[in-house]
């Protein structure tokens, strides 16, 4: 990335603007397979297989989503077989969302195909780019999600 301005926030913003629609272009937009798996419901499953059980709202709040789009994409999902629901043991007008094998084998197929392209990517950088990548990145999403967590 080089900086054209003075505004490393803007640059920052612009850049990930265009990633963001390089991404959904180029990567993002393969491997899900038939069936309901698109970029809309993809998340779901992410954010399951990677926390465990979640309840509707709580997918819904963590994925910036309403709980009626929450609820037709867990319906979906379920109708594929890929989650299903079950009574929230603290709550009997509430569901957790379960991830089911299938949605773990579907969410592993994608990242990698997602994988791959990456891989693509990237041959030329090196080793401690893309670790440096990585990192970034990562700590962009945690301090993302804190930002979601305080604003909340």
């Amino acid at each position: 990335m080089t900086l054209l301005t003075s505004d490393p926030v803007g640059e920052v913003e612009r850049e990930l603007t265009v990633f963001l629609r390089r991404t959904l272009e180029s990567v993002w937009s393969r491997g899900y397979g038939a069936g309901p798996v698109d970029r809309y419901t993809y998340p779901v499953l992410v954010l399951l297989a990677e926390r465990g059980p979640l309840g509707l709202g709580e997918l819904a709040a963590r994925l910036g989503l309403t709980k009626p789009t929450m609820s037709r994409h867990v319906a979906r999902l379920a109708g594929a077989t890929l989650v299903t629901t079950r009574p929230d043991r603290r709550d009997t007008r509430a569901v957790t969302v379960v991830l089911t094998p299938e949605g773990a084998d579907r969410v592993e197929r994608v990242r990698e195909v997602r994988r791959r392209t990456l891989a693509t990517v990237l041959a030329n950088w090196s080793e401690a780019d893309s670790e440096a990548l990585a990192h970034l990145l990562g700590r962009l999403n945690a301090d993302l999600d804190r930002h979601r967590d305080d604003s909340a």
